[in-house]
């Protein structure tokens, strides 16, 4: 396995320009070299870690039924992995690679906490051409899904048309009972996508607006840092259509912005997600570590389900007196 795959080049790169280390016509591997002999290794380490689990796409699930005995907590749903010979007990904790096959297999587990993130591999093809004809080569494809056991929740790090497939998986292991039911907690209002990003202080890059009329829609795009729902120009944009009688209101997707600082190696990562409000997609633009997709869970947790929870609790409780 080539070290520290799971790091996005661009990352590498930013740990070597603050080490000092020249990277013009250099290999990945090279300035890595370079940088472990700087004596910083162990940054290249904590990232490889953070982008183990990489995923662009996100769908936080919440099953119909509480999660099986077997798998109540992070612990007991270990233990089973190991029982059921999904993983050996010296696996767990690290990175490994089974021969290919087209079925899914793990490829990494561990637990950290009340929280178990597991690495899925399956093998894919794709058609190339060369001459006169097609060569088929096939390729490791990587998902992740990270089980929340405080909170109930299946995190899907996946294309949304491939939700089904890993939640059927998941569930099934966890000791679920078909049908797999599950409600998908990333369908926001954009009331909710916008309490989100503040809580996350993201700034608006980019909105898909439908508009009832011939155009169908249109797509604003703010210059780079500019925060659209402060931006005076992007208003006026909007009070001018909408005094030509055409509505605004009826938002398709937004694409959030915010800079991440990552305290042990000093990168930046600028964090850009989409949220689609007619389908529940929600995706990162390019890949993030795994402190920005917890920030960003914690904050889809809070407004989607925990603060609807308190709502029905206090609702249910002054109907009773």
């Amino acid at each position: 396995m080539e070290k520290y795959q799971n790091i996005p080049v661009k990352y590498i790169k930013q740990i070597a320009k603050n080490l000092k280390i020249k990277t013009s016509k250099k290999e990945s591997q090279e300035i890595i070299q370079e940088i472990i002999k700087s004596n910083c290794q162990k940054h290249l380490d904590h990232l490889n870690g953070q982008f183990r689990y990489k995923g662009n796409n996100l769908t936080i699930c919440k099953p119909s039924n509480s999660f099986p005995e077997k798998s109540g907590t992070a612990e007991r749903f270990m233990k089973s992995l190991i029982k059921e010979k999904h993983v050996v007990n010296g696996q767990i904790g690290t990175e490994w690679q089974p021969s290919l096959k087209p079925q899914i297999q793990i490829c990494s587990v561990e637990q950290d906490g009340s929280d178990v993130y597991i690495k899925l591999v399956e093998e894919k093809k794709s058609s190339r051409k060369q001459g006169y004809s097609n060569i088929i080569s096939t390729y490791a494809h990587y998902t992740a899904i990270v089980l929340h056991f405080a909170d109930q929740v299946i995190e899907l790090r996946c294309a949304y048309s491939d939700r089904k497939k890993y939640a059927d998986y998941i569930m099934k292991i966890m000791g679920f009972g078909q049908p797999y039911d599950w409600t998908p907690l990333t369908v926001v209002t954009k009331e909710e996508a916008k309490e989100i990003c503040d809580i996350l202080s993201a700034g608006l890059s980019s909105t898909h607006i439908a508009i009832p009329s011939t155009v169908g829609s249109l797509v604003f795009n703010g210059k780079k840092g500019i925060n659209l729902r402060d931006d005076r120009a992007f208003v006026a944009i909007k009070n001018a259509i909408e005094g030509i009688g055409l509505s605004t209101d009826d938002t398709l997707d937004e694409t959030c912005f915010y800079i991440y600082k990552d305290d042990p190696t000093g990168v930046e990562i600028e964090v850009s997600f989409e949220v689609n409000l007619k389908n529940g997609g929600f995706k990162f633009k390019t890949d993030v570590p795994e402190k920005v997709v917890e920030q960003v869970i914690e904050a889809f947790i809070y407004v989607c389900y925990i603060q609807k929870q308190k709502a029905l609790s206090q609702a249910a409780l002054a109907s009773s007196e």
